[in-house]
């Protein structure tokens, strides 16, 4: 399981003082950034694009000074795709769950996911954290 905090912004609210809906998105794309970043190196940086991105929202999220902590885990690895599948949360309370799909791309198409990236992404994996796992 990966997992980001991030600190919440007034100007992320809306007009009754909710986090606005496409922030959610964006806090997800922070965390994938700061999920993928951890298996980066020079000469191999992650290529891929959100193919697709379903969020639920659970309650909504009001301004407060302590941050929440997304959660990611990997829920399914393809040929060239992956799915990640997350949490927008505190302590107490889930505000947000969601998937997204990712697609590996390289020139314009898709590709195949590396040996590295898979090792990595398995790491991560929903199965990995399951106590048969171990």
């Amino acid at each position: 399981m990966h997992t980001y905090q991030i600190q919440l912004r007034r100007t992320d609210m809306d007009a009754l003082q909710h986090l606005n809906n496409v922030v959610f998105a964006q806090y997800l794309d922070e965390a994938r950034a700061d999920l993928l970043a951890a298996h980066e190196s020079p000469d191999a940086a992650w290529r891929v694009v959100v193919a697709k991105q379903s969020l639920s929202y659970r309650t909504p999220l009001v301004f407060r000074r302590e941050p929440v902590t997304v959660t990611t885990v990997v829920q399914r690895i393809g040929t060239s795709s992956f799915t990640l599948a997350h949490q927008i949360r505190d302590t107490d309370t889930v505000y947000l769950t969601a998937t997204s799909v990712l697609v590996a791309i390289a020139d314009g198409a898709s590709r195949p996911l590396t040996p590295a990236e898979r090792d990595y992404l398995t790491a991560l994996s929903a199965d990995a954290l399951s106590p048969s796992a171990t």
